[in-house]
């Protein structure tokens, strides 16, 4: 009966938080918005851009500025009303805006414009669209069931030991959305031992944005419920504003502080479960759960000074960087790390780190790349980076004669800047740091060398893609659409058809008008499945295209839409299922004399399964 009952109230609370206003009683847009506005203006414009699915907010960006995106997003409604496509609300676009009778509604307790959970309930704020469809603020998916899957991640400190003091990552796991956004409203993990006992400090970051999700400090027993007396604690914070993306993956990293305790080490201590809650676009709760027995941190009780090392939340994300044809580019970063010394102060004084370079998926050597490197802690140029002999496109770079002061247990964050040589484009650059004795070097307060913790553990940074264009990617779609159905249910062949909208930086870029040399398909599941571009187009030929060439002038947008074939090539009579198709690449050019001079493929390998879009199979077979 007490569930029962809870449920009831959760129920009554569920429905006394959502908010539905009437068409007739829209918001009214009064103010000319363009980019840079902010406000609730622009909030509500924003929501009913999502509503019509000409607009798709970032995972963890809030509504109330008009930026590049909303740019874009108006002028495909100006061009849906037969407005000039200015990319600006003026008195026509207004005037279009009032007459749907389109709304915001932010009237629930604690719920600001833009918000996307009550401050003063937690639960999520609702917002109201023409048609009466009530959804989570932040969700583009609303009426859309989903599922949010939950597997362990690859960035996690398995087996590491920590003492008194020290921390770490302990796990690591990737909530990957289905068919809808998902609202993550709770985070769970159960340890195998009473973790207060070795922990003092918890907190969940995700590692996307490195933003931290939640932070329990001064931990007890009151934070954890006793599942399993002597071997199963739980742990669950509740989780605000973080959207899991339809399609997308987000990974959610567990960081650990452990206790001045003086325990008696070693301590094995097993993360036995994970779970994950969530509220997809009907307001359902879905709940994952993970089993992760193998994964564990040892405790390791007092010991003396150890260094220990991460990749700082200002370390840049993957992107594509804008350089010059006719001069070098500086001040690139690279890579920010944050080192801190457990218990006393240290001094390091020598790093030593890989970068990779590579073109079009071959080796390029990085002294090709850049003109220097340099490591900076605040303003102050700690040492130029000596480059080893390159291999297969990567090399050592080492930093020396250089005294850097840690104090204790206090983190300081340490960046590494490059010079790019002029006219590079078509070029990735990643760096990683292997966190060992020999990489990292120095002494401690007591003239005793550095001891470093954490040794294996890799910390890579984000792929920069350089490109002399600053060309853009934004706004992907895709879809696989089999012939008709007929009595079997297998087909021969499929259409695999998309869009994507490609920005120009400072220079004009150029798309070939050839389906083969603009974009590079691919199939996958299958070996004998084969996907063929058929077309490529980009609306009417504009007067300034050239033969044989889409122009995007500098600093505007255009739309470019494909279809090809994905076709079975197996000889053998039967069923090849789950054949997928897709586009790994995009090329370009920023002259009509070169066919592939630059690509872009950050942005897809990011949404995951060619596009993110994990349904779109077909069920290929010999008929």
């Amino acid at each position: 009966m007490k569930k029962i009952s809870s449920i009831i109230v959760m129920l009554a609370l569920a429905f006394a938080l959502t908010v539905t206003v009437s068409a007739d009683s829209g918001y009214s847009f009064t103010k000319t918005l363009k980019l840079g506005s902010r406000g609730a203006d622009v909030s509500a414009l924003q929501t009913v851009l999502v509503s019509k699915g000409l607009l798709t907010m970032p995972a963890g960006v809030a509504m109330g500025y008009y930026g590049s995106l909303t740019v874009s997003a108006v002028k495909a409604y100006q061009a849906s009303k037969g407005i000039s496509t200015v990319g600006q609300v003026g008195p026509a676009t207004r005037a279009a805006l009032n007459a749907e009778g389109a709304v915001v509604s932010t009237n629930v307790a604690g719920c600001v414009a833009g918000a996307l959970f009550s401050s003063v309930t937690g639960q999520p704020c609702t917002t109201t669209s023409t048609g009466g469809t009530t959804s989570t603020v932040g969700i583009t998916t609303p009426g859309v069931a989903g599922t949010l899957d939950i597997a362990r991640g690859s960035a996690v400190g398995n087996g590491t030991t920590y003492n008194d003091g020290q921390s770490g990552s302990i796990i690591s796991y990737d909530l990957k959305a289905g068919a809808s956004d998902e609202a993550v409203t709770a985070l769970s993990v159960d340890f195998s031992v009473r973790p207060w006992l070795y922990v003092s400090s918890l907190s969940f970051v995700n590692q996307q944005t490195g933003a931290t999700i939640a932070t329990v400090s001064g931990l007890t027993a009151a934070n954890f419920t006793e599942i399993t007396v002597g071997s199963e604690y739980r742990i669950t914070v509740p989780v605000t504003g973080m959207i899991v993306p339809k399609g997308q993956r987000v990974t959610v990293i567990v960081n650990a502080t452990m206790a001045g305790s003086n325990r008696t080490g070693p301590v094995n201590v097993f993360m036995t479960r994970a779970e994950a809650r969530a509220v997809d676009g009907t307001g359902v709760t879905t709940t994952s759960q993970l089993l992760a027995q193998t994964d564990k941190f040892v405790y390791g009780g007092v010991s003396n000074s150890a260094l220990i090392t991460t990749l700082d939340v200002s370390s840049p994300q993957s992107s594509i960087i804008q350089t010059s044809v006719s001069a070098v580019t500086n001040n690139v970063s690279l890579a920010v790390y944050s080192f801190k010394s457990q218990n006393i102060a240290s001094t390091l004084q020598q790093i030593a780190m890989k970068i990779s370079t590579a073109t079009s998926g071959a080796a390029y050597a990085p002294e090709n790349v850049f003109q220097n490197v340099q490591l900076v802690s605040g303003s102050t140029v700690l040492s130029n980076g000596t480059f080893g002999t390159s291999a297969n496109g990567s090399t050592t770079v080492t930093f020396n004669n250089f005294n850097l002061n840690l104090p204790q247990d206090v983190y300081v964050p340490v960046k590494v800047i490059a010079s790019v040589q002029k006219n590079v484009s078509g070029v990735t650059a990643s760096t990683s740091l292997t966190v060992n004795s020999t990489n990292l070097v120095g002494i401690d307060a007591n003239s005793n060398s550095l001891t470093v913790n954490s040794s294996g553990t890799v910390i890579s940074s984000a792929i920069l893609q350089f490109s002399a264009s600053g060309a853009t990617l934004t706004a992907p779609s895709f879809s696989i659409t089999p012939p008709l159905s007929n009595s079997t249910g297998i087909y021969k062949t499929a259409i695999f058809s998309g869009a994507f909208t490609l920005t120009a930086g400072n220079n004009p870029i150029y798309v070939s008008r050839t389906p083969a040399t603009a974009l590079t398909a691919t199939s996958s599941n299958v070996a004998s499945s084969t996907a063929t571009l058929d077309s490529i187009g980009a609306g009417n030929v504009l007067s300034n295209d050239p033969t044989g060439f889409y122009q995007i002038t500098p600093g505007q947008s255009r739309t470019f839409s494909f279809s090809g074939t994905l076709t079975n090539t197996s000889t053998t009579t039967g069923n090849v299922s789950n054949a997928t198709a897709g586009i790994t690449t995009i090329y370009f050019t920023d002259d009509t004399g070169t066919a592939q001079k630059s690509s872009i493929s950050t942005g897809l390998d990011a949404l995951n399964a060619y596009f993110g879009v994990v349904n779109s199979r077909v069920t290929l077979g010999t008929l």
